[in-house]
C-alpha cells in the first residue's frame, strides 16, 4: 500500500519561506529538488556573480581603469560600425 503512495507535486511556492531570500524548505524529503531551487535562486538574484567578483580585493583605482578601457573599446566598436 505504501508503494502505491502518490506524493504531491512540489511546487515553488511550497520552497519558499517568507522573509528568509536565501532560506528554501525542503518538501517530502526531497533535498535535490530544493537544492536545485536554491541555486536556480542564488543564480538569478546575483549572489553567486557577487562572491565570485569579491573572491580578492580590487583596488578603486584599478576598477576606474577597467571601466575606462572598456567604454573606450565601445566607443571605437561604435565608430567602426558607422564608417
Amino acid at each position: 500500500m505504501e508503494e502505491n503512495k502518490k506524493f504531491k507535486k512540489i511546487r515553488k511556492t511550497d520552497m519558499i519561506i517568507i522573509g528568509r531570500p536565501n532560506a528554501v524548505r525542503v518538501v517530502n524529503n526531497n533535498i535535490e529538488a530544493a537544492l536545485r531551487f536554491w541555486k536556480r535562486n542564488m543564480k538569478d538574484n546575483g549572489k553567486i556573480e557577487w562572491i565570485k567578483e569579491n573572491r580578492e580585493y580590487t583596488k578603486p583605482t584599478t576598477k576606474k581603469r577597467e571601466l575606462r578601457n572598456q567604454a573606450l573599446r565601445a566607443e571605437w566598436t561604435r565608430r567602426q560600425q558607422q564608417e
